[in-house]
């Protein structure tokens, strides 16, 4: 075989690879959410749920670092917008993986951005996936939401703003 012929070869293996990884990943993305949403409708203290979430987090550390260009794919974004995203922190490398992504980041990431496509949002999705994160990462506080729960079962103490502002002495 010519140097042409081995060459081309290699090249359609190649292809044949990542297209095989990126299929791959899909699927395994895919058996992740259907895990999340059966445990979304468990209760929160199931210890089910906390198991199932769990093994979908194994599922995602099986796939390994994901290229910039499977991420592309997946989320119909082109290869330099998913580079920027990494710059600015909205995906992440893998650790010890100077140009693969982290899967577990790039599912909630992927997960984000289909839900605001599916509600119309197609623009300025780097600030909305973003904002979306944040607002998680809050919710996802123990304090806050037993302060939340302490709201709810009404064991606040109303304040008034006013009054507040007269007892720390910044009233104007």
């Amino acid at each position: 075989m010519s140097f042409s012929a081995n060459k081309a070869k290699l090249r359609l293996q190649r292809k044949n690879s990542r297209r095989f990884k990126r299929a791959e990943v899909e699927r395994i993305l895919a058996h992740v959410g259907a895990i999340e949403r059966i445990a979304g409708r468990l209760d929160k203290s199931d210890q089910n749920r906390a198991e199932l979430l769990q093994e979908g987090r194994a599922f995602l550390g099986d796939i390994g670092p994901v290229s910039v260009s499977t991420a592309a794919a997946l989320l119909t974004i082109s290869e330099p917008t998913v580079r920027a995203w990494t710059r600015r922190g909205l995906l992440t490398t893998a650790t010890g993986h100077a140009n693969g992504l982290d899967a577990l980041r790039l599912h909630e990431v992927s997960t984000l951005v289909r839900d605001l496509r599916a509600a119309g949002h197609d623009r300025d999705l780097l600030n909305k996936v973003w904002h979306r994160l944040s607002d998680q990462a809050l919710l996802d506080r123990d304090d806050l939401q037993e302060s939340l729960g302490q709201m709810r079962s009404g064991q606040g103490i109303p304040t008034d703003v006013d009054e507040l502002e007269r007892e720390l002495g910044i009233a104007d």
